[in-house]
C-alpha cells in the first residue's frame, strides 16, 4: 500500500491527471484500519487530490477536511498547508470567496512554522488574489506586495515574475497605469514566467495608456493559442482599438470572431455550472450509498457479485454488437450526434431547461435543509453556491430568449418578410382561385432570396450555414427551407417556388430523410426546421 500511496503522490507532483479513485480508495481503507497515524492524513490528501480531478469537488472537500482532522497536533506543517490551500481553492472554484482568505492565512502559518519560504510566497499571492475577488483593492494589493517582498527577501526573481504578473493585471484593471508598469517590468525581468498573461497584461495596459501599435503587438500574440479566453480578450481589445481608429473591415471581423468565441466560452461555462451540479447530487447519493453498504450482509453482497458479473456479461454482449455494426452505423452515428448536439444546445437555452434548474434548486433546497440540521456550514456555503449558479444560468436563458423575440419581431417587420407574405393572397381564396394562380407571374428574384437568406440568419444565428454544415443541399432545397422558415404554407412555398405542391412535399420527405437517415413525414422536417 506504501507503493501505491508513493506512486499516486509522483503522479500529483508531476502533474499527471488522476483518472480513476479505485486505488487511493483501497489505501485510505487500509491506513484507517491499520490506524496509521503517520501516512493516514497523506493517504487523505492525496485522495482528496484524486476527486479534485474527476471533478468530484464536494468529496474533495470532506477529503481535505479530515486531513486537518486527523492531523491535529501533527508536525507535518507542509502537509496541513497544503489541505489548507486546497480548501481555498475550491472556495474561490465555488465562488464562495469570503471564506477563502481564512483558509489562505491558515496556510501561510504553517508554511511559516514548516520554514517554506517559497510556500509562503504563493499563499500572500492567494490571499491578495481572494481579496481581488472581493472587490477589497486595498487588501488585496497589500498581500500582493507582501508576497513580492518575501520572494525578493529569498532572491527568487521567478516568484517575484509570478506575482508581479498578478499584480500588473490588478493594476490595470484599477486604471492605476504607473504602477502598473512598474509590476509589469519586474514580472518581464525574469525568462521563465508564464507568456500568455503577460502578453495579456501588457496588451491591456497598452491599450489603456494610448499605445495602440505595442497593444496590437501583444494581443496578436494571444491569437496563436488555444486558450478560449485569452482569444476572447484578444479579440476584443483589437476591436477596440479599431473602432478608435475608425478601421471598420477590421473592426468587424474583429466583432464576429469576438462573438464566437464569447459564445465558446459561455458553453464552456454552461456545461462547467452542469458538471458542478451532477458532482454535488452525485456525492449525496454516494452518502447515501455508504450507509447502506455498513447494514448489508453476505447474501447482499452475492447478489452484487451476480449483478456485476450479469453487467459485465451485459457490456461484452454490447461490445460485440457495437463491432458487429461499427461500419455500416459510423455514418448514421456522426450524423446523429451532430443532431443530438443541437437538441442540447438548443435545450440548454430552452425554458425546458429553466423548469429542469428549477427541480435542481428544490433538490438543493432540501439538501440545504438538511445540512442546517447537522449545523454543518460549509455545506451549506457549497450548496447556497450551487444554487445560485443555477438560478444565473436559468436569467442567461430568460435573457437569450428575450433577445430571440426581439430579432424574431423585427423579421417579421421588415419589409422582405412582408414582401414574401404578401405575393399571395390567404389560403382559402387561393384554393377557390386555384385556376387563376397558376397563371400569376411571382415577382421574386435573385436580390429578394438573397436578402431572404441574410435577414433569415441574422435572426437566427447563421441558420444557413448551419444547415448546409450539417448535411449539404441544393439550392431549391436551401429555399424551401427559407420559406418555411418565415412560416409560409406549402401551397405558398409551391407558387413561389414555381413547382407543385406535391414536388414541395417530396423536397421536405427527401430532406428528413438525408438529415435523419430514416423515413419521416413532412410535418417533422417542418418542426425540425422551425426549432432550428
Amino acid at each position: 500500500m506504501y507503493y501505491d500511496l508513493l506512486r499516486i503522490k509522483a503522479q500529483d507532483k508531476a502533474y499527471v491527471t488522476h483518472t480513476s479513485d479505485s486505488i487511493i480508495r483501497q489505501v485510505v481503507c487500509y491506513y484507517r484500519k491499520e490506524k496509521d497515524e503517520k501516512n493516514l492524513p497523506k493517504a487523505l490528501y492525496y485522495a482528496g487530490r484524486v476527486y479534485r480531478d474527476l471533478g468530484d469537488t464536494p468529496q474533495a472537500l470532506e477529503y481535505f477536511q479530515r486531513v486537518i482532522e486527523t492531523a491535529k497536533g501533527s508536525t507535518d506543517h507542509k502537509l496541513l498547508s497544503n489541505a489548507y490551500s486546497q480548501i481555498g481553492m475550491i472556495f474561490l472554484y465555488q465562488d464562495i470567496y469570503d471564506k477563502a482568505p481564512e483558509m489562505f492565512r491558515k496556510a501561510y502559518h504553517h508554511n511559516a512554522l514548516a520554514k517554506d519560504s517559497i510556500g509562503m510566497v504563493y499563499r500572500l499571492r492567494d490571499i491578495g488574489r481572494s481579496y481581488s475577488t472581493l472587490k477589497q483593492a486595498d487588501s488585496a494589493i497589500h498581500y500582493y506586495r507582501q508576497a513580492d517582498k518575501q520572494a525578493e527577501r529569498i532572491k527568487n526573481l521567478r516568484l517575484r515574475s509570478v506575482v508581479n504578473s498578478e499584480l500588473s493585471g490588478y493594476y490595470t484593471e484599477l486604471g492605476r497605469y504607473e504602477e502598473a508598469y512598474k509590476a509589469m517590468q519586474i514580472a518581464t525581468s525574469s525568462k521563465r514566467g508564464k507568456k500568455l498573461p503577460l502578453y495579456a497584461i501588457k496588451a491591456q495596459y497598452y491599450e489603456h495608456t494610448n499605445q495602440p501599435d505595442s497593444a496590437i503587438h501583444y494581443y496578436s500574440q494571444l491569437l496563436f493559442t488555444n486558450n478560449y479566453i485569452y482569444k476572447q480578450g484578444a479579440y476584443w481589445g483589437l476591436y477596440n482599438i479599431a473602432r478608435s481608429k475608425g478601421k471598420i473591415n477590421e473592426m468587424l471581423t474583429y466583432l464576429d470572431q469576438y462573438l464566437m468565441y464569447t459564445d465558446s466560452v459561455q458553453n464552456m461555462n454552461q456545461v462547467e455550472t452542469i458538471r458542478k451540479i451532477n458532482a454535488l447530487y452525485d456525492y449525496q447519493l454516494s452518502q447515501k450509498e455508504n450507509r447502506k453498504l455498513k447494514i448489508q450482509t453476505f447474501q447482499e453482497r452475492r447478489l452484487k457479485v451476480i449483478f456485476c458479473i450479469a453487467f459485465v456479461f451485459s457490456i461484452l454482449l454490447f461490445i460485440a454488437y457495437r463491432e458487429y455494426h461499427k461500419r455500416k452505423e459510423q455514418a448514421k452515428r456522426i450524423q446523429r450526434q451532430k443532431l443530438e448536439r443541437i437538441k442540447k444546445e438548443q435545450y440548454q437555452l430552452s425554458l425546458a431547461q429553466i423548469e429542469k434548474n428549477k427541480k435542481e434548486i428544490e433538490i438543493l433546497e432540501f439538501s440545504l435543509r438538511e445540512a442546517e440540521t447537522t449545523q454543518n456550514q460549509l455545506q451549506q456555503d457549497l450548496l447556497n453556491a450551487q444554487k445560485k449558479l443555477i438560478e444565473k444560468n436559468s436569467e442567461q436563458i430568460e435573457a437569450r430568449q428575450k433577445v430571440q423575440d426581439q430579432a424574431e419581431a423585427k423579421l417579421k417587420q421588415s419589409e422582405i418578410y412582408k414582401k414574401f407574405h404578401s405575393v399571395l393572397k390567404g389560403e382559402e381564396e387561393e384554393k377557390e382561385k386555384e385556376e387563376e394562380k397558376e397563371e400569376e407571374e411571382v415577382k421574386i428574384n435573385n436580390t429578394d432570396w438573397q436578402t431572404l437568406n441574410q435577414a433569415i440568419d441574422e435572426t437566427y444565428n447563421q441558420f444557413s450555414q448551419r444547415l448546409q454544415e450539417l448535411y449539404p443541399i441544393t439550392d431549391i432545397e436551401l429555399k424551401v427551407c427559407l420559406l418555411l422558415k418565415i412560416n409560409l404554407s406549402p401551397l405558398q412555398i409551391a407558387t413561389i417556388a414555381t413547382r407543385s405542391k406535391q414536388a414541395i412535399s417530396s423536397i421536405r420527405k427527401r430532406l428528413y430523410k438525408k438529415f435523419f437517415n430514416e423515413e419521416g413525414s413532412t410535418e417533422q422536417w417542418d418542426n425540425f426546421i422551425q426549432d432550428f
